[in-house]
This record gives structure tokens, C-alpha cells and sequence, in this order.
């Protein structure tokens, strides 16, 4: 406040959640005992990036069994609060499909020889040792 900064305070929020909960003054992550979890601050995104965990003994009522599941879950700073984001990416790609910039198959499912030929040649120069 007033060019301040302000260290505690009820900034975390859960109102988007389908069950809101109070808001939080911080946020703690339990995990088991091993398991890699990721949370960071990603600038581009203006937001906190929680993995998400699940408990892979099926007793969510037992933090030291929760590792992550592949999915992420975060906080983004709107109007003065970390609002809780429960499932951050929405998308998901249909079998078959992947995240490529030249796919080789067109929609049909047919090759493209000439993107092939172009991938392969690429490929071929990779191999080729420095000399």
C-alpha cells in the first residue's frame, strides 16, 4: 500500500474452484517422499505453476502419498489475489496426433513424400559426423 510492499494477507483465492474454499495467506504442497513436483513462477504467463498430485495409493487423505500426474494447476495474479487455476492446459490431442511443426501425414492420414523426402534429408545431415 502507498509504494509499500505488504507481506502477508489472504492472497490466495479459490473462487473459480467448483468447491470455493477461503482464501489462503500461503500455500504449502505435501508430496511423497521422492517423488519430483514442479512449482515456478513463469514470467510469460504471469503465473505460479503447481504440478498436480494425486495419491497413488487411492487415500487422498494421505499427503505422503501424492505425486504428480502429468497435469498442471496454478495461481495468476488478477486484481491484487493469486487465483487458483485447477486445470491450467485444457487441450488435449486426439490419438495419433502430436505436437509437430511439419507433420509428415496429411489430415487424411496419407504421406507427404515430399515432406518426407525434406525430413529425411534434414535427419541425414544430423548423422553426418564434424569433420
Amino acid at each position: 500500500k502507498q509504494g509499500k510492499p505488504i507481506f502477508g494477507g489472504p492472497f490466495f483465492t479459490f473462487q473459480r474452484d467448483s468447491l470455493p474454499k477461503p482464501p489462503k495467506y500461503r500455500i504449502g504442497v505435501e508430496f511423497k517422499k521422492g517423488a519430483r513436483i514442479l512449482v515456478n513462477y513463469i514470467p510469460d504467463e504471469g503465473m505460479i505453476f503447481v504440478d498436480h498430485l494425486i495419491s497413488e495409493t487411492n487415500q487422498p487423505d494421505l499427503p505422503w502419498t501424492f505425486i504428480p500426474d502429468g497435469d498442471q494447476e496454478g495461481y495468476k495474479w488478477i486484481n491484487g489475489k493469486w487465483v487458483h487455476i485447477d486445470k491450467v492446459f485444457t487441450f488435449k490431442l486426439k490419438d495419433g496426433e502430436a505436437p509437430n511443426d511439419v507433420p509428415i501425414l496429411d489430415k487424411d492420414g496419407n504421406v507427404d513424400e515430399k515432406k518426407l523426402e525434406e525430413k529425411s534429408k534434414e535427419n541425414k545431415q544430423k548423422e553426418k559426423p564434424d569433420n
